[in-house]
């Protein structure tokens, strides 16, 4: 029995002879299973993080600018605040007719693993906004980028919540995972009021 062109193509990639004791075969499967993908990575992500030591400062000569700055320092370390930031939602809270408003729930990771879920209106995330405005040092104020603007129409309508939801986590991203801006004491205060 001959074996057609086609078939023996297809199993080109096969091996031509029996894999031998020090060999292993892997058999993969067609698809790939993206919750267990994700709780892997999750896994090793966990790993990494608890795992990384602290690096002490190198003892040698002096760096080629500084006598007490080293590549070395805190390679790896970072003193922000928060490691991931979602905001999961929003709740309308009130009559629309006698002064309902809108909460959205932030669900900030800190880097103990700790999930903090902190019940934010838009006037707080102007107050942060202003706050860090005012507080922050000339050179980190670029980095804050502009608020999503409001809409006074369309405030309770569905898609324009979502966009907003949307737009708020990426603004809350940039603050709160910022190595400098995410460290400062009125981003803490924002969090844990």
């Amino acid at each position: 029995m001959q074996s057609s062109p086609q078939s023996s193509s297809a199993h080109s990639h096969l091996p031509s002879r029996p894999p031998q004791n020090d060999e292993l075969l892997v058999l993969l499967p067609n698809k790939i299973d993206v919750e267990e993908e994700s709780r892997l990575y999750d896994e090793l992500a966990e790993e990494d993080v608890n795992e990384s030591p602290a690096l002490p400062s190198p003892r040698g000569p002096p760096s080629t600018y500084s006598h007490d700055i080293w590549l070395g320092d805190h390679v790896g370390q970072s003193s922000v605040f928060s490691r991931d930031v979602r905001i999961s939602g929003w709740t309308s809270v009130g009559d629309q007719l006698g002064g309902a408003f809108i909460v959205y729930d932030c669900a900030i990771r800190t880097k103990e693993g700790i999930t903090i879920h902190a019940h934010k209106r838009f006037s707080d995330f102007v107050e942060l906004y202003h706050t860090l405005k005012h507080t922050l040092p000339h050179h980190l104020l670029h980095f804050i980028p502009p608020l999503p603007p409001k809409s006074p129409f369309a405030r309770y309508r569905p898609a324009f919540l979502d966009h907003r939801r949307r737009e708020l986590q990426y603004w809350l991203c940039v603050v709160l995972l910022h190595p400098e801006i995410g460290t400062c004491q009125a981003v803490r205060r924002w969090v844990l009021d």
